[in-house]
């Protein structure tokens, strides 16, 4: 079967939408000819508008309700799609595959059930199972797609931005006493649940460490981070705040791109901008706490690092995280002191593998 119209439906989140441009990447490549679209919800949509090898994004806008989801499923049975790749398999995502009424629909394995006694009985069954993207990838192996657009053939995560986003990050690092002799250190303190953020404070801790060591530190997030992001600031020193840039809650994602990929190193949580700084080549330091391995959702990358906390058996508590730690002590983070991240990033730093 080789497809004229393809449609991805992945609806959020950051993380998840750019582990899916692997799959965008090998479909085109098979099937340079097709009409490839897109689902996503709106407030997502940033990150694939440029993406040059998609014909058409369409977004979904939650605050619609059941009549926007029904308007965009007559919308998508219109262009009469051949194939449906449901990345997301949730109520939306499903209700628009057939809604458009397509000749074929493919689902990954979300591995439901292993996943559950991982969590909630430690029973590991997920040793072996794929990360995320592949198991995007392997939704398409029915069609003929093999091993394209992953690591094996050195491509990795994408996101493309235009100029005026490149111009909108220097004109916000300046502003804010950006010296770009410095060397530029971000990060990215929030994430979704707060079992998944390492404690503001020891960020404060390990900007002092960097400012001391000569480095510039931005600090990047959403609004949701803003609260994040004084609590940093409120470690640092009055004498060392010029060399702190805190660019919470100002500057769209793709602004917040173009300046992870100014950066020389990138110190995040399990987060959305995580995925980021692999996807525009960044060094990472990526901090996870409640959430492990065998969900998929590491990064992949040789100029990555990942800090865990591996004598806890609690680990995994959540798929997602927690509002809170269930136990009460929250090891997972705060057992990953300051000083180790530092001695993380010194070495890395010093490596010629992540020089700019």
């Amino acid at each position: 079967m080789r497809p004229q119209k393809i449609l991805i439906i992945r609806l959020s989140a950051i993380g998840d939408i750019l582990l899916a441009t692997p799959l965008i990447r090998a479909l085109r490549a098979h099937f340079p000819q097709a009409r490839l679209d897109f689902v996503v919800k709106s407030d997502f949509a940033e990150i694939l508008c440029h993406h040059p090898a998609i014909n058409n994004l369409h977004e979904l806008n939650p605050a619609g309700g059941w009549p926007e989801l029904q308007r965009l499923g007559r919308s998508l049975r219109e262009i009469r799609y051949d194939v449906i790749f449901d990345i997301h398999k949730n109520f939306r995502s499903r209700y628009l595959a057939r809604a458009a009424k397509p000749q074929r629909i493919f689902w990954h394995r979300k591995h439901v059930f292993w996943r559950w006694l991982l969590v909630k009985t430690k029973i590991n069954l997920m040793r072996n199972a794929p990360p995320i993207y592949q198991r995007y990838l392997e939704a398409a192996a029915t069609l003929g797609v093999h091993h394209v657009g992953s690591l094996a053939d050195g491509r990795w995560l994408e996101l493309f931005w235009s100029e005026k986003k490149n111009q909108e990050a220097d004109e916000a690092l300046l502003a804010r006493h950006w010296q770009p002799a410095l060397p530029l250190i971000g990060f990215a303190p929030g994430a979704g649940f707060f079992t998944k953020r390492w404690p503001p404070e020891y960020f404060g801790q390990l900007a002092t460490s960097f400012i001391r060591q000569g480095h510039q530190v931005a600090v990047l997030g959403g609004t949701p981070d803003l609260d994040l992001a004084s609590s940093i600031e409120k470690n640092i020193a009055p004498e060392q705040k010029t060399y702190l840039i805190n660019l919470a809650g100002r500057l769209s994602l793709l602004s917040s791109a173009a300046v992870i990929k100014r950066c020389r190193l990138l110190v995040a949580n399990d987060s959305g901008l995580m995925h980021v700084a692999e996807a525009v080549g960044t060094p990472l330091i990526a901090i996870f706490g409640s959430t492990t391995r065998e969900l998929g959702f590491f990064p992949q990358l040789p100029t990555s690092r990942v800090a865990e906390n591996l004598g806890l058996y609690c680990r995994p508590c959540s798929h997602l995280g927690h509002a809170q730690c269930p136990a009460g002590h929250f090891r997972c983070m705060k057992e990953i002191l300051p000083q180790q991240i530092a001695a993380t990033a010194k070495e890395m730093l010093a490596n010629s593998l992540f020089s700019a």
